[in-house]
């Protein structure tokens, strides 16, 4: 018979049924064989079942044992003098200590300092009572880091059979997280109790019940309430001394409100102090939410009103003659320009309903910054006082005559049926200012100069009426002053040709519009080319080539100039450069024309250094002329910019000479190096007495100052061979080229140099 243990429990369960079946006789021999075998086969199936369930309890027991030193919470087992007879892995990592080394350890020694004798204490209690204790202790000793635990004592049911000391099971939990941010809530609550203490107004917290839940000190003060506070009673006890709810109309209260309605809610208490005085205060309920949104209670702070109350009362008192000099010129008491405006658009109103007129007269005295600037503002200020008194008197009661600010003044004539009746008050302004001013025993006259445009003849908006009187008025200036004059179409469409051009040159430098071209310089003894000047042109989109007298006067008024006069910088220094690696022009220089903005500028001369240096050339091959006006408009910072310049080795010259005001002394302080004959000089040559006198005069001083002396405008051979006898040295003009864009430049001085001395 093959051995019963390699035989499975299937096979062994059917041998053992079939078996039983045979059931021999048993005091037959073979009965007793038979009766063995059966015995055997039952015992192999009870040792399976013994094996088997061995196996399980092992694997069970590993199961806990695992579970025991893996769980994620620390567990060990003490004695009544603390020391350690079994701890879990986690309990090990937690003290810091290896598993096998912490039996018998005292776990006092891992704790901080005198949390030991607590434990020992608490084992104590546990060990004698049987009752649970928890402590929260320290975990570590200096220097090492300290971390809070939380120890839960329990009592171990010894077992049956064992006579081993009683022990605890102790659950060691870290709770250095929870520490923290509870102390983190705890000093969260001291810093809001400390906020809401500084708060100067009474605040406090009542909760639906209508209990007192939270007060700040000014609270605690005005209620003269403990510092411990009464919260926990009823609002209206703790802090009106009531046995019922507030509700009376000198005492109403918002609670019931806001919890109702859930929106803010304000009402005013009136209390009658025992100063005697009354006081009112403001007390404004909002809800308390917690962070589900559900409502806590009612939030209430409380300020006393009554200065402020006595204020407003005083500040109404004055709200008239604030409102007034919100509208009104302090200096003239005439309405200034938001009443102006309103005055205006009523006038515009009445007069559309009525099927009327209204003008509008836009007036500024003539030359009166001259004025401000030698007599003083104080008298300037006198003279405007008096000119708003003359005013005043020559217009109806229902019109209008405002200040705008500075010297310009508005007058609103309304209800006109023809609008020619608008001149008739606007030559008794301008007859007005015939008398003079008098004005500290002097007497001073000043005229003035009106624009004048209709509703709805000239415009139908109030912006519009006045930029077109303003135009008009500026035409009254333009046509000699002192007048007036009526606004007309053709003035619109140049003002809006004016603002197109200034909007297009704004954008013509990021859109690379403008280009350079270059005229020669032509030595008048020799014909030979001496150099040439940069004459920048606006290449616009839709006009075509723009004169530079067309939008450089726009680009001064504006600004514009600046950047625009760096860019001419730049772009002659980067052509004068490709020139002279061609061998082209390589000891002459181009000459550049530069702004008032420029010659005001400080940091002139470090620009102009600064972009040769870029580029890579030689200062001195750049050339600047400036026109007589602008120099002598600071003759002080253009003679330090021209200083500047000429150290750089920047030539400086004076362009248009002859048609300013530059003296003597200034040419000779200046320094420059070059005057321009100016072309209105050069045209009437040589017929013109007058010229020829003047030009004799200009070389004759440039050639005493040892200048280079330039005719420009220079168009007929005539005109060329008396500057050249008179001892002009240099023509520039038609008669020798057009100013040409760069290629054609260089072709024409390719060939000036072939055909050269």
């Amino acid at each position: 018979m093959p051995s019963l243990r390699d035989q499975t429990d299937r096979i062994l369960a059917e041998l053992l049924a079939a078996l039983r079946r045979e059931a021999p006789n048993a005091a037959d021999p073979a009965g007793v064989a038979h009766d063995l075998e059966v015995h055997q086969i039952e015992l192999e199936l009870q040792n399976r079942e013994l094996r088997q369930a061995q196996q399980a309890l092992e694997e069970s027991r590993d199961r806990y044992v695992d579970l025991y030193d893996h769980a994620p919470v620390a567990y060990a087992s003490l004695t009544g003098e603390g020391r350690i007879t079994q701890l879990n892995l986690t309990a090990a990592q937690l003290l810091g200590i290896e598993r096998a080394r912490g039996e018998g350890l005292f776990l006092g020694t891992r704790l901080a300092p005198g949390d030991g004798r607590v434990l020992l204490s608490s084992l104590g209690r546990v060990l004698s009572t049987g009752e649970e204790e928890s402590h929260e202790v320290g975990l570590g000793r200096p220097p090492a880091t300290r971390r809070d635990l939380r120890l839960t004592i329990r009592r171990e049911t010894p077992r049956p059979a064992e006579a081993t000391p009683p022990t605890c099971r102790v659950i060691l939990s870290d709770i250095t997280e929870i520490t923290q941010a509870r102390a983190a809530l705890l000093a969260e609550r001291h810093f809001l109790q400390s906020v809401v203490d500084g708060v100067s107004d009474p605040i406090v917290v009542i909760g639906t019940d209508c209990r007192l839940l939270l007060m700040n000190q000014a609270a605690r003060q005005a209620a003269n309430v403990p510092v411990e506070g009464r919260c926990g009673l009823p609002c209206y006890s703790a802090l009106n001394g009531r046995d019922a709810p507030c509700d009376s109309a000198e005492h109403p209260c918002p609670v019931p409100q806001v919890l109702a309605g859930g929106l803010p809610v304000k009402v005013v208490h009136r209390d009658l102090w025992a100063d005697g005085r009354t006081h009112w205060i403001e007390v404004i309920g909002s809800r308390l939410l917690s962070h589900t949104g559900e409502i806590l209670g009612v939030i209430e702070s409380s300020r006393d009103i009554t200065e402020h109350l006595d204020l407003t009362a005083r500040l109404q008192a004055r709200e008239l003659q604030l409102a007034h000099l919100a509208e009104h010129d302090p200096l003239t008491d005439l309405p200034n320009r938001i009443l102006f405006a309103d005055r205006l658009r009523q006038a515009m109103r009445h007069s559309h309903r009525e099927r009327r007129k209204v003008a509008l007269l836009f007036l500024d005295l003539d030359h009166f910054k001259s004025i401000n600037d030698s007599l003083g503002h104080a008298t300037g200020d006198l003279i405007l006082q008096q000119a708003a008194r003359r005013m005043r008197t020559l217009v109806r009661e229902g019109d209008t005559v405002a200040r705008m600010g500075g010297d310009e003044f508005t007058v609103i004539l309304g209800a006109l049926t023809q609008g020619s009746d608008a001149g008739l008050i606007a030559h008794k302004l301008i007859a007005a200012f015939d008398e003079p001013f008098e004005v500290a025993d002097r007497l001073l006259y000043v005229t003035a100069s009106i624009g004048l445009s209709l509703y709805p003849d000239d415009g139908t908006e109030l912006e519009t009426l006045v930029r077109n009187a303003d135009s008009a008025m500026y035409c009254a200036k333009a046509q000699g002053r002192n007048t007036f004059r009526f606004y007309t179409e053709d003035m619109t469409a140049q003002a809006l040709a004016q603002v197109a051009l200034e909007s297009d040159l704004r954008q013509a430098l990021a859109r690379a519009e403008f280009v350079l071209h270059y005229q020669s310089q032509i030595e008048l003894a020799t014909s030979r080319l001496v150099g040439c000047e940069a004459l920048i042109r606006w290449q616009h989109p839709t006009l075509g080539l723009v004169e530079p007298g067309r939008f450089i006067p726009l680009a001064e008024s504006t600004g514009l100039i600046v950047p625009i006069s760096a860019w001419v910088v730049r772009t002659a220094a980067a052509q004068i450069k490709v020139w002279q690696d061609q061998d082209l022009l390589t000891d002459s220089a181009i000459w550049i024309n530069l702004s008032g903005r420029d010659t005001q500028n400080p940091n002139l001369a470090a620009t102009i250094a600064g972009i040769c240096g870029e580029v890579g050339i030689d200062p001195g091959d750049l050339a600047v002329e400036i026109t007589e006006t602008w120099i002598m408009a600071n003759p002080d910072v253009a003679a330090e910019n021209i200083r500047r310049l000429e150290a750089l080795g920047v030539a400086v010259g004076i362009d248009d000479f002859g048609t300013g005001y530059a003296s003597l002394a200034a040419l000779n302080r200046l320094a420059i190096r070059e005057i321009k004959i100016d072309r209105a000089l050069v045209a009437g040559l040589p017929a013109d007495p007058g010229g020829r006198a003047i030009v004799r005069a200009v070389i004759a001083l440039g050639q005493t100052l040892g200048l280079r002396i330039v005719a420009e405008g220079v168009e007929t051979p005539a005109q060329a061979d008396f500057l050249k006898a008179e001892g002009c040295g240099i023509g520039q003009g038609y008669l020798f080229s057009r100013p040409l864009p760069a290629a054609e430049f260089e072709i024409c001085a390719r060939g000036a140099s072939r055909n050269g001395p």
